[in-house]
């Protein structure tokens, strides 16, 4: 079910040969949809990974009834369709939705902000998808720690930063890598938040995918692009597993 949607998308990039590379090369659009997937993942993951981090401390350090309301707020976005979020959001950062309302019913603002079909609200959905996938991984390895690791680093006259940064960092490093990586590869392969909260100009590589496949009835061309892609991304996975284990472990 997963190789021979790949060997069938593998052949049509094969049929189209040069003449769908030359497409890709030649259209002006293709280095900016790049640049857009590129910029918008790495931001995207960079917000839900600090989010998934603090938010996998807290459960780590919170006990019983603590823990799982954390960890139940987090899979909160589990519940809902990724569509039912993304017009909840549009509700929300409209010119008179939630967030421009309570703004001006504060006196902070005068006028509506503009926090909708731009790339602000593109990484706002993206971001409240992937937390989950940030979160998970992180936890995953803080559940393991002992806590009293932080007792032994503080009689070994240790500060709260040079805890944070020597001892519980370190030990928890694969869990951001692969917290990093994970949502990385979601958020570049989004489709549907970007035309519902973003602009055109926001749109991402799996909308090109798209637009060569509906609009164009370029299969060969969308298969190739396709292709590259998930290429891509394999490299990104080899690279994460040759990463080396040692030295993840904390030292004062």
């Amino acid at each position: 079910m997963l190789v021979w949607p790949l060997v069938e998308l593998l052949q049509a990039a094969i049929q189209g040969g040069g003449t769908s590379f030359d497409k890709l090369q030649n259209n002006p659009t293709t280095g900016l949809i790049v640049k857009n997937t590129l910029v918008i993942s790495a931001w995207t993951m960079l917000i839900v990974v600090v989010l998934g981090y603090f938010l996998a401390f807290c459960a780590w350090r919170a006990k019983g009834a603590q823990r799982a309301l954390i960890i139940a707020f987090v899979l909160l976005p589990f519940w809902t369709g990724v569509l039912v979020k993304n017009f909840a959001w549009t509700i929300i950062l409209q010119e008179h939705g939630v967030v421009n309302t309570v703004l001006k019913s504060l006196h902070i603002i005068d006028d509506p902000l503009t926090l909708l079909h731009n790339r602000f609200a593109v990484i706002v959905g993206m971001a409240h998808y992937c937390l989950p996938y940030a979160f998970f991984p992180i936890f995953a390895v803080m559940i393991p720690l002992d806590p009293r690791i932080e007792r032994a680093a503080e009689s070994l006259g240790a500060s709260r930063w040079r805890l944070a940064r020597h001892v519980i960092f370190p030990l928890t490093f694969s869990g951001i890598l692969a917290s990093a990586l994970l949502t990385f590869i979601i958020s570049a392969g989004f489709f549907i938040t970007p035309v519902i909260l973003g602009s055109p100009s926001d749109r991402m590589i799996a909308n090109m995918i798209d637009q060569y496949q509906s609009q164009f009835v370029d299969l060969n061309t969308a298969s190739l692009l396709a292709m590259l892609v998930t290429a891509a991304f394999s490299v990104l996975v080899l690279l994460y597993n040759r990463v080396p284990k040692e030295g993840q472990y904390g030292n004062l």
